[in-house]
């Protein structure tokens, strides 16, 4: 059965995996999609979603991708992603998905508005000194 498997590498900035695998299944701006051994090179930026492969041994195991590249070249298939979460349990994979990427998003969004803040007083303040102001 091995004949069937190839390689996965999935790539965040921590960490790099590796598995064998059957098949995966990824979403890109066209819609979901899948990969076997002996698919035909190609590139695609693929979408946040909820992903799976399968393993081995035929068992689903579910990923949370967000976003990012696939490329398939020579047979391997890479994924590089910011982050990519990894279960076996859809619900379990949900609740980390809500506890990680949700918090994070909303930091990041906080983080930006303090940055457009700074960003729009330093404008006013170099205005208000081009035009004589004190």
């Amino acid at each position: 059965m091995s004949d069937s498997l190839f390689t996965l590498r999935m790539v965040t900035p921590p960490q790099i995996t590796e598995k064998r695998i059957k098949a995966v299944r990824l979403k890109d701006g066209s819609g979901f999609f899948g990969i076997m051994k002996g698919h035909i090179d190609f590139v695609t930026a693929i979408e946040p979603s909820l992903c799976y492969y399968l393993d081995e041994n035929d068992r689903e195991v579910f990923l949370a991708v967000d976003g990012g590249i696939v490329s398939v070249k020579g047979g391997m298939v890479t994924i590089t992603s910011r982050e990519i979460f990894e279960s076996d349990d859809a619900e379990k994979l949900a609740e980390i998905i809500e506890n990680t990427i949700v918090k994070r998003d909303a930091s990041e969004l906080s983080f930006l508005n303090m940055i457009q803040g700074i960003e729009r007083s330093f404008m006013e303040k170099t205005l208000e000194f081009t035009r004589g102001g004190s």
